[in-house]
C-alpha cells in the first residue's frame, strides 16, 4: 500500500477528504494527517510517506514552501496540491516544483480526485516495479436507480446481502442540510457533505443497519430495515432520528432536516417510499424544494405524455421562470434534460425487457419520429437502440 499524508489546516476538510474515496481500493493507506507544513515535515522525517496531498493556503508555511522542503528531503515523494483559488500563478509554481496534479477545491469532485490518485499510483508502481491491481472507486449510481420507477433495475443485485433483511420490511429516510443554516465556504461544501454522509452512515450502521447513499450534494438517503440490527425493542424511530440530528449538530455544527417514509414490505415500492420522503420534507423550511418535488412527482406520473415547462408550472401553480430556476437548483439538472434522461432510461428498459420494435418504443416514450428518437438515444448512450438491445 502506498502511504498518504494529508496536509490541511481545517479538520472538517481533512475528514471530508478521508471519506471521499475508498483509499484502500486505490492501493493507498491514509497514513497521517497534519494541520501545518511544520507538522508535515516532522511526519515525513519519522515515517515512510509516498504521497502528499496538501493545501496551498495555510497559516505559517504554505503548500508551495512545504513542497520545496519535501523535494529537498525526498524527491521520490509525489505531491498533489489543493487550492481554493483558481490561480495561474499558483498552478505554474506548482508545476515547476514537480507536482502531479493541481486540484481546485470549489469544483473538485470524487472522479477528479480518483483520477489524480490513479495517476500517482501508476507513477509509483512504474518507478518501484511493484504493480498493484487497479480497482474502481465506490459508486452509488446503481442504488440511485432504485428511487425512480422509470429507472428501477430488473436486477436487484446492487442490494447485495441486504436484500433478505429488506424483504422483511423497510423504511426510507431522506436527510438534507437546512438551506437557511449558516453557509459554509464554497470550497468546503462538498467535503463537509461527505463528512456528514460518513457520520450518518457510521451512526446508523452501529445499531440499525441498512444502506446509506447520496444524490449529488443534496440528499443523504438511508434505506433502513424494519427492525434494528441490535435487538432493542425500545429503540423508537422518532427518537433515534432526533438523536442523529443532534449528533450532527454536536460533531459538525450542521443543522440537518429529515423526513421518513412509512414501512414498506415490497422492494419494488422503493420509488414510492422515496417520493413519500420528498413530499414530507418540511415546507416552511424548504419551500423551493417542496415545489421542485411536486413538479417532479407530476412529471414522473405523466412522463409518457406530452409535457413542457409551462404546462407543469401551471399544474402546480407557479410561474415557468420560477420553476425552471428552482428545478435546476433542487433536482440538479434542467427541466428538459430531466425529461429526456428519464425517457431514454425508460426506453432502455423497454429494449431490455420487451420485444417492442424501435418505432413502437419511440412512440411509447413520446417521440413520433423514430429517426429523431434514435439520434437522441445515441447521443445519450453512445449507441443506437438496436445496438443497445443486441449488445
Amino acid at each position: 500500500m502506498w502511504k498518504l499524508l494529508v496536509v490541511e489546516d481545517e479538520s472538517i476538510v481533512r475528514m471530508g477528504l478521508k471519506y471521499m474515496l475508498d483509499w484502500e481500493k486505490q492501493g493507498i493507506a491514509w497514513q497521517a494527517e497534519a494541520a501545518s507544513g511544520d507538522q508535515a515535515l516532522d511526519i515525513i522525517k519519522q515515517e515512510r510517506i509516498d504521497i502528499v496531498l496538501t493545501d496551498i493556503q495555510m497559516p505559517g508555511m504554505n503548500g508551495l514552501e512545504l513542497a520545496k522542503e519535501i523535494n529537498r528531503l525526498n524527491q521520490n515523494i509525489k505531491i498533489i496540491f489543493l487550492s481554493s483559488y483558481d490561480s495561474f500563478a499558483y498552478a505554474k509554481e506548482a508545476l515547476r516544483l514537480g507536482c502531479i496534479d493541481y486540484l481546485h477545491k470549489p469544483t473538485m469532485d470524487e472522479q477528479e480526485l480518483q483520477q489524480a490518485f490513479s495517476k500517482v499510483v501508476t507513477m509509483l508502481e512504474e518507478s518501484h516495479e511493484n504493480k498493484q491491481p487497479a480497482v474502481a472507486p465506490r459508486d452509488n449510481s446503481s442504488l440511485l436507480r432504485l428511487l425512480d420507477s422509470y429507472t428501477f433495475p430488473h436486477d436487484l443485485s446492487c442490494l447485495g446481502p441486504h436484500m433478505q433483511e429488506l424483504q422483511n420490511g423497510f423504511w426510507l429516510v431522506n436527510f438534507r442540510r437546512r438551506d437557511d443554516a449558516v453557509k459554509e465556504k464554497e470550497s468546503n461544501s462538498e467535503l463537509r457533505f461527505i463528512s456528514l454522509k460518513h457520520l450518518i452512515e457510521e451512526y446508523v450502521m452501529k445499531t440499525w443497519g441498512g444502506l446509506v447513499f447520496h444524490r449529488e450534494q443534496r440528499e443523504i438517503i438511508w434505506l433502513a430495515p424494519a427492525k434494528p440490527k441490535l435487538d432493542e425493542t425500545s429503540l423508537d424511530r422518532a427518537k433515534y432520528l432526533e438523536g442523529i440530528k443532534q449528533k450532527m449538530l454536536e460533531l459538525l455544527n450542521m443543522i440537518v432536516m429529515y423526513s421518513e417514509s412509512r414501512l414498506f414490505y415490497d422492494v419494488n415500492e422503493l420509488p414510492d417510499a422515496y417520493m413519500e420522503t420528498l413530499m414530507k420534507l418540511p415546507v416552511n423550511e424548504q419551500s423551493d424544494n417542496f415545489v421542485a418535488r411536486r413538479a417532479k412527482e407530476f412529471i414522473d406520473a405523466h412522463l409518457l405524455e406530452e409535457l413542457n415547462l409551462s404546462l407543469v408550472a401551471s399544474r402546480i401553480h407557479v410561474s415557468p421562470s420560477y420553476l425552471s430556476r428552482i428545478f435546476m437548483r433542487e433536482i440538479g439538472e434542467n427541466f428538459s434534460d430531466y425529461m429526456i434522461r428519464n425517457k431514454i432510461e425508460y426506453a432502455q428498459r423497454l429494449l431490455r425487457e420487451s420485444s417492442m420494435k424501435v418505432y413502437e418504443i419511440a412512440a411509447a416514450v413520446g417521440y413520433m419520429n423514430p429517426h429523431y428518437f434514435s439520434k437522441l438515444f445515441k447521443e445519450r448512450t453512445g449507441m443506437t437502440p438496436l445496438d443497445y438491445r443486441n449488445r
